[in-house]
This record gives structure tokens, C-alpha cells and sequence, in this order.
């Protein structure tokens, strides 16, 4: 017998079970290892999803918060709600919307569902004013969860009210189902290629994977910038780290994005994210950019100044204006030294402080923390001084600034600009309307101008129009029938009177825009304020029939170089072309600015209704300046004879 046939035979035999053992220990170390990474994996994908839904949810918010806090009838309110909550339940997924005051009392439901709030989790949510996201099921099942609960804190005047949205499971699970897809080939594919190269690479292939996922994590998927998971960590890091000089945070919300979504859809929506993303390389390489979620953003600038923080800001609000015409951010920045020892959720608070500010301001700005809380410090002199200026015999006077027919150098009417008396704790008029506003004063502020401003011209031979500002708080409570017989008392006829509102006085909510149809109807003119100062003034005069158009200083003062102003500007002359009217350019300061403004339509659609007013052309004065004053600062002009302009009111 041949025995080295047989002792090959007995060595092969003795080789299998130990390529069998080595197989099913790689095999198993493979699987174990995919079954482990899927778990993680599938936790934080879940966990990435729950706070895109909430982002996703707190940008739907932000309109029912803007509906509760207007000034509106509780018909009109109730029914705002309704429409709001409605919006929010055609949301993918969504099966029951319902909205809860402090007590656990429902304030609006659709949908169906217990109307019932779990009393801890409300409790959770008011006190750390956080949204919360569980899941649940029916009662009796066990297994996959039915539904996802989320809560979330509404902002209202009248106190906090939770919000309650269930979204069905399937929405997530698919999500995971894909995920688990993934897996099963990701776990075949390392099979293949863990058992002849094991001894290769060892475990370096699941480390990357695991690396990948975490940068998938950290990575939000649309813009390419990080997501809100990594930033307070980030944040909480560079408040303490004692090597830095100052810590700056600045939050970013795209202004009007609602309706750009709504009028544009929502894949432009998402070019214009994408656009602020990219406009975000104007900023230094140690700055870091966050996409918490919807149109907030976040800046993260360790070692620099709130001035520098502004200006970098600015750089990219220059750069998405060139990326995406028309669209503007506002901002609020605040800032904190390591040793101050602010914690991070203090920051993030005094940062978002300033960002409401600044959408109160009329948004398209930067407001920082320490300028807003030392500017408008309420003290007990400025309350008392508030309390003074509101009586009958409170002080205020007015100056009257002309405005001129530019193609024809005549006066066609002033401007009445409110004064406050000397000596007064108040920084002139804006800040005692905003002062006046944060006290819930300001329409009774506005009363008092606006009787101050009749008196004066009582007092006196007028001639030409008088342009009288409305404060948007002031405006759903205008009694216009009154105002008649109040201009009346003045020599007044409803048609010498031009009332002026701003482009961010509610003008897409029902009860504004039905005091100015009447306000109209009446024989007042109106007058559009501050055009372009934000994204709303074209919408505006898709609602109501202005007569004026009035731009914005800052718009009028980038003529020619910036895209965003001109657009503005040619939007305007297009609107008045239209529908007769004028045109009229606010804060004219140089020849350099007038000659800029003259060019507006020249040529075969010249606009012939161009006014305009500034310090260059007359500044505000205790009297009206005499309707027979020719303007000598106009150059000569290119034609014999400028075209007709239109009447206003016509």
C-alpha cells in the first residue's frame, strides 16, 4: 500500500475543520460586526430623521406663531389657527395636528386622535421650552411603533402652547427598510472579500465604514455643510477652550422663506439653502457653518469680534444675493469670552434674541446682542418719559420734509416726521416707537403723532399733499371713518392726505389690508414705505392699490451696484408704469444719488411720476417749505418737455 497517498489524505482531512472553524470565525465576526454597525446605524438614522421632522415642523411653526401674535379679531384668530394647523397636517406623514395651551386643554385639532397630551411630557416641554419626539402604539400591540409623537413648544402673546404632531411610522421605516437593504449587500460584499483578505487588512474596512456613517451623521444631506448634531458639541467646545480670545455665535433665518417656498416651490427652496451654503466660503477657514434645520443656520467664529462677526456676515449676504437674486437673511450675533463662563444655551439664547430683533427691525440685517440690550434698555426714566410723551401736553412736535417732482422741480407735498422735546432719556423717534412697541404702546403712540401732526397743519396755510406715517401696529386699529372728520378739522380733504405703511405691516393678513381698502375706498391715498428694506413689497402690492411707491434709502443709495437694488427699483417703475402712480426715492443725500435717481426710465418707457426727497434736496423743517420753490440742484434737462405726470389717486 502506497502510504504517501494516504498520509496526504489524512493531512487534507485535517485541514478541513480548520478552514471550517477559520471561515465560520471570519463569517461570524463579519456578521456580528454588520449586525452591530446596522444597529448603530439604524439608531442614528432614526435619531437624524426625528430632528429633520422637527426642523421640518419648527419651520411650519413659525406661521402659526406669526398668526397668534397678530392683532386679530377671535373669529379671524380661530380661524388663522385652523388654516395654520390644517398646513401643517397635509405635512408628509402627518395624521393628527393638535394644539394645547399650558393646562393640557386642546386650542385646535385635526386630524383624529385621543385630543389628549401626556402631562409629563407637556410639563417637559414648557419648562425646557425644547421640542420632544417619542414613539408610541396602540394599546395592547406589541412590535414596531404605530406612530411617532412629536411635541413642540408655539410662541404665543397669551403664554406657551405645545403642539402635538404624530406622524405615521411607515415614514421612518422605510427609511430603515432601505438602510437594512443596504446592509444585506454591504454584509455579502464583506463576506467575499473579509475571507481571502483578512489577514490583509484586518479591521480597517469596518472602521472606515464606521467613519462614514459618522460623517454621514454630522453631515446635513442637502447642503453638505454640518448638521445640527454636531453643533452644540462644537459650540460647548469653543466656549471651553481658555486659548480663545472671544467666541461669537451667529444665527441666520433666510427671510420670507415661507413664501418662497409657496410661490417658488420647494425645489427652489432648496437651490436657494444650497445657495447660502455656498455663500458661506466668503467666510474664514476657521469659521464653522451649521444647517440646524428648515432656513436656520448657524456661524460658529471663534477668535473674533462682533464687528468682524458683522462684516463677515455681511460678505455672505453679498455673495447669496449674487447666487440667488432677491433673497436676503437676517441675523443676530452674540458673543462670549471662555473666563465669562456663558454657557452655551445662554449664547445660543442671546443670539437668537437679536435674530428676532432684527426681523422686527424689518429684516435684511445684523443685530448684535450687546447692541440691542444696551440700546433699548427699558429704565425707569425712559418708562416715565414714555409714560409723558403719550399725554395731551407730551412734548412732541413735527418737522416737514418736501418731497420734489424731479422731472419738474416742483414741490408736490412733505413728509410729517415726528420730534420728540428736548431733554427727553429716548434716542429720537425710532427708538421711542420701538420702545413704544415692546410695551405694547405702540398705537397709541402713533395716535398721538398723528394728532400732533393735524394740529400743526391746523395751525397753518397748507398747500400740496401730506404724507403721514401709520405704525403697523397701529394699523388694524386705524378707525379711518374717524380719521375723515380729523383731517376735516385740519382743512384736510381724505385726497390731500397720503398714509404711509412699510412693506412689514402684516400687508398678507386679512384685517390690514382691509382697514387700508376702506382707508381707499375713503379718498385717502397710500403710500408703500421702504421698499426693498425686506423681501415683502413686491407681494404687498399684489393685495392692496398704492398710489406711492417709496424706496428705501438703502436701496437707492446702491444704484447701479448691486444687482438686488436695481431689480428693486426696476420693479417698481414697472408697478407705476402699470398702474399710474408714482415713484418716489427716500434718502437722496448727493448730486451723486440724484443724477442715479434721474436715470430711472429713461429712455422710451421713461416713468414720468419720479419724485424724491433727502437731505440734498431739503431736510425736515418746523414749517413746510412754500409750494412755489422751484428745485435748483436739477441739471438741465435732456428734453424739452418731460411726459405728463400722472395724478395721484387715479
Amino acid at each position: 500500500m502506497d502510504v504517501k497517498p494516504l498520509g496526504r489524505a489524512r493531512s487534507a482531512a485535517g485541514r478541513v475543520p480548520f478552514l471550517v472553524r477559520w471561515v465560520l470565525a471570519v463569517t461570524l465576526s463579519v456578521v456580528s460586526a454588520g449586525l452591530i454597525e446596522y444597529a448603530v446605524a439604524s439608531g442614528q438614522v432614526e435619531q437624524r430623521t426625528l430632528e429633520a421632522a422637527i426642523g421640518t415642523y419648527e419651520a411650519e411653526i413659525v406661521g402659526l406663531e406669526a398668526v397668534l401674535a397678530a392683532d386679530l379679531a377671535p373669529d379671524a384668530r380661530r380661524a388663522a389657527v385652523a388654516a395654520q394647523l390644517e398646513h401643517i397636517a397635509v405635512t408628509n406623514g402627518t395624521e393628527y395636528v393638535g394644539l394645547f395651551d399650558a393646562d393640557g386643554r386642546p386650542v385646535g385639532v385635526v386630524g383624529t386622535g385621543t385630543n389628549t397630551v401626556d402631562a409629563e411630557r407637556l410639563d417637559a416641554v414648557l419648562l425646557s421650552g425644547e421640542p420632544s419626539a417619542d414613539s408610541e402604539r396602540d394599546v395592547g400591540e406589541a412590535g414596531q411603533s404605530e406612530r411617532y409623537e412629536f411635541l413642540l413648544p408655539v410662541r404665543s402673546p397669551d403664554g406657551m402652547l405645545v403642539i402635538e404632531i404624530d406622524q405615521r411610522a411607515e415614514i421612518i421605516g422605510n427609511v430603515l427598510a432601505d438602510l437594512r437593504v443596504s446592509q444585506v449587500y454591504g454584509l455579502l460584499l464583506g463576506l467575499v472579500l473579509a475571507i481571502p483578505l483578512s489577514y490583509l487588512f484586518g479591521g480597517r474596512t469596518l472602521h472606515r465604514q464606521h467613519r462614514r456613517a459618522q460623517r454621514t451623521a454630522n453631515t446635513d444631506a442637502l447642503t453638505g455643510i454640518a448638521a445640527r448634531r454636531p453643533f452644540r458639541p462644537a459650540l460647548e467646545a469653543a466656549l471651553a477652550d481658555h486659548t480663545a480670545t472671544n467666541v461669537v455665535l451667529g444665527l441666520i433665518d433666510i427671510d420670507d422663506f415661507k413664501q418662497v417656498n409657496d410661490r417658488l416651490g420647494h425645489t427652489y427652496g432648496d437651490r436657494v439653502l444650497c445657495a447660502l451654503a455656498d455663500s458661506f466660503d466668503t467666510l474664514r477657514a476657521s469659521d464653522t457653518p451649521f444647517r440646524l434645520g428648515g432656513d436656520e443656520f448657524a456661524v460658529l467664529l471663534v477668535n473674533s469680534t462682533d464687528v468682524q462677526a458683522d462684516e463677515a456676515l455681511e460678505r455672505v449676504r453679498r455673495s447669496l444675493t449674487e447666487r440667488a437674486p432677491g433673497i436676503t437673511f437676517s441675523a443676530g450675533i452674540a458673543s462670549a469670552r471662555p473666563h465669562d463662563e456663558v454657557a452655551a444655551q445662554e449664547l445660543w439664547e442671546r443670539a437668537d434674541a437679536a435674530l428676532y430683533d432684527a426681523k422686527a427691525r424689518g429684516r435684511r440685517q445684523t443685530v448684535t446682542f450687546d447692541s440691542m440690550s444696551t440700546g433699548l434698555t427699558v429704565s425707569a426714566e425712559k418708562l416715565d418719559a414714555m409714560s409723558s410723551l403719550l399725554t395731551d401736553d407730551g412734548g412732541l412736535t413735527v418737522a416737514f420734509q418736501p418731497i420734489w417732482d424731479l422731472r419738474r422741480g416742483q414741490i408736490i407735498g412733505h413728509e410729517a416726521l415726528l420730534r420728540l422735546p428736548a431733554g427727553v432719556p429716548i434716542d429720537g423717534p425710532q427708538e421711542a416707537f420701538e420702545l413704544a412697541r415692546r410695551l405694547g404702546l405702540a398705537a397709541e403712540l402713533d395716535e398721538c403723532a398723528r394728532r400732533t401732526v393735524l394740529a400743526s397743519v391746523r395751525a397753518r396755510h397748507w398747500d400740496g399733499l401730506l404724507f403721514v406715517n401709520v405704525h403697523p401696529d397701529a394699523l388694524p386699529r386705524l378707525d379711518v371713518e374717524a380719521l375723515v372728520a380729523e383731517a376735516a378739522s385740519a382743512g384736510l380733504a381724505p385726497r390731500d392726505v397720503i398714509l404711509e405703511v412699510t412693506e412689514h405691516t402684516g400687508l398678507d393678513l386679512p384685517e390690514p389690508i382691509g382697514v387700508l381698502r376702506r382707508a381707499h375706498a375713503l379718498g385717502f391715498r397710500l403710500a408703500l414705505d421702504d421698499m426693498g428694506r425686506g423681501n415683502a413689497g413686491l407681494r404687498a402690492l399684489t393685495h392692496v392699490r398704492f398710489d406711492v411707491v417709496k424706496i428705501d434709502r438703502h436701496v437707492i443709495a446702491r444704484l447701479g451696484l448691486d444687482p438686488a437694488s436695481d431689480a428693486t427699483v426696476a420693479a417698481a417703475t414697472t408697478f407705476v408704469q402699470q398702474t399710474g402712480g408714482w415713484v418716489v426715492a427716500e434718502g437722496i443725500e448727493d448730486a451723486d444719488m440724484l443724477g442715479a435717481v434721474l436715470g430711472i426710465g429713461r429712455g422710451p418707457s421713461a416713468v414720468a411720476g419720479i419724485a424724491g426727497q433727502g437731505s440734498f434736496l431739503g431736510r425736515p423743517a418746523a414749517a413746510p417749505t412754500a409750494i412755489t420753490t422751484h428745485l435748483d440742484v436739477l441739471p438741465a434737462p435732456e428734453r424739452p418737455s418731460p411726459p405728463a405726470a400722472p395724478p395721484l389717486g387715479t
